[in-house]
């Protein structure tokens, strides 16, 4: 859109350029460079005040003396807040700091060291714990209670994250013939036993192993990678995968599934908790994975597994020791 400003100098409203130029600004006493946007009128040449322009050169001083200082930005600031579900009022409060403190900050007010620093260390639950603790009565019995529940949820989050990142780095050690050529994908892992358990009435851990390894197999056949890059091990009842009870129970924990023990058979299986939004499989994919479940979906356990005693890889790998995908070549699903 042609942008039109009032010129002194031509005495009437004319078109202007807009160019970018070096320009210092001070901030907090400090000179700032930064490459500003001016308006010059077309006409004459004269540089022109434009209000907004001016608000938005002064936005990218303020941003660039942040990071020059390591200071968080206003939505950095305003998400810690929100984190915790407090109102501005209340957080300022909490933090024995003006009441307007936190409107400032998040408006765009340049926040000061020592409040940076606090900032920073409440994006760890127990820091803001440390904090309520400590100031008994700051907040309303109703909105501690909150809080305190806020704070209970963040804190089990964070150790789940941390479990994951734990199990996940200690089962993702390779990446060669036995793996797919490809290190552990936790989401794919994921993705395939939620899909797998919502397409069984009951899935038994034994099948599970099954689907997952012709699954692996059949992509690994097509692309040359696998789809998860599991491990897998010759066991006397068919492949298996590595780890399969670490990687299983870090499912459960984080509340995707269930494992439930079958009375009849003293077996377990497993009961999807998620639902299908949380199958994150690319079409191709998905299309192996329900190529797979189509497949055995009439198998019991022992008849998958007797199934699967039949592939090459199994055959010619001793008990106990890893399956090449290099015998995904041989795997046929007559």
């Amino acid at each position: 859109m042609k942008k039109e400003l009032f010129c002194h100098v031509c005495d009437d409203y004319e078109a202007v350029d807009i160019l970018k130029r070096n320009e210092i600004y001070n901030v907090k006493d400090e000179e700032v460079e930064i490459e500003a946007e001016l308006c010059i009128c077309k006409t004459c040449g004269e540089e022109l005040f434009d209000k907004e322009l001016d608000e938005l050169n002064i936005e990218r001083a303020f941003e660039k003396y942040r990071k020059m200082h390591g200071l968080l930005l206003p939505v950095e600031i305003k998400a810690i807040r929100e984190t915790y579900g407090l109102s501005q009022r209340a957080f300022s409060k909490l933090l024995k700091w003006g009441e307007i403190t936190m409107n400032r900050y998040e408006m765009g007010a340049i926040q000061d060291k020592a409040h940076n620093n606090t900032l920073i260390l409440l994006k760890n639950p127990k820091n803001m714990l440390d904090i309520l603790d400590n100031n008994p009565s700051v907040l309303s019995p109703s909105k501690e209670k909150l809080l305190r529940g806020k704070i209970a949820q963040l804190l089990s989050e964070n150790a789940i994250s941390e479990l994951e990142h734990n199990v996940v780095e200690s089962v993702k050690h390779r990446n060669d013939i036995y793996t797919g050529f490809k290190y552990l994908d936790y989401e794919k892992f994921k993705s395939l036993v939620i899909y797998f358990a919502l397409n069984e009435i009951k899935l038994f851990k034994t099948k599970l192993m099954k689907l997952l390894y012709y699954t692996d197999n059949i992509y690994f056949r097509e692309k040359t990678i696998s789809m998860t890059g599991l491990e897998y091990a010759r066991l006397p009842r068919g492949p298996v995968i590595e780890n399969r009870n670490l990687l299983l129970g870090l499912l459960e924990k984080q509340g995707i599934i269930s494992i439930v023990e079958d009375d009849e058979t003293n077996g377990e299986y497993i009961i999807a908790e998620a639902d299908s939004s949380d199958v994150y499989l690319d079409e191709d994919e998905l299309e192996i994975a329900e190529k797979i479940s189509n497949k055995f979906k009439p198998f019991n356990c022992s008849e998958i597994s007797e199934y699967s005693h039949r592939e090459k890889g199994w055959k010619e790998t001793n008990t106990g020791f890893l399956i090449s995908y290099d015998y995904a070549k041989y795997i046929t699903l007559e």
